[in-house]
C-alpha cells in the first residue's frame, strides 16, 4: 500500500474515533511506527505510573485515559514493578 494512502487511512481513523481513542495503536496497525505491541505496553504502563506516582491522578482517571479499569491500571502497574525488581 503506498505510504500517501497509509497515512490518509490512519489520519481518518484517528479524526473519527473517540476521544479517548490512542492514536498510537492506529498507527502501529497501519506500519506507520517502528514499535511492536509489547514495547507500546511497557510505554503506556511506564506513563500510568507516572501518572500515578508524580501526578498524583486516581486509577480511575488513568484507566478512562488508557481504556482501562482502575484495577486494571492498578494490575498493570504492580506486574510492571515485579519485572523490573526481576530484572526481566
Amino acid at each position: 500500500m503506498d505510504p500517501l494512502v497509509k497515512n490518509f487511512y490512519a489520519l481518518y481513523e484517528i479524526i473519527s474515533a473517540d476521544k479517548e481513542y490512542l492514536p498510537e495503536h492506529v498507527f502501529i496497525k497501519y506500519g506507520l511506527m517502528d514499535i511492536t505491541w509489547d514495547e507500546l505496553k511497557e510505554l503506556e504502563t511506564m506513563e500510568m505510573k507516572r501518572l500515578h506516582r508524580e501526578e498524583k491522578l486516581s486509577l480511575k482517571k488513568i484507566g478512562k485515559m488508557f481504556s482501562l479499569t482502575d484495577s486494571g491500571v492498578y494490575r498493570r502497574i504492580q506486574a510492571f514493578d515485579k519485572k523490573q525488581k526481576k530484572g526481566i
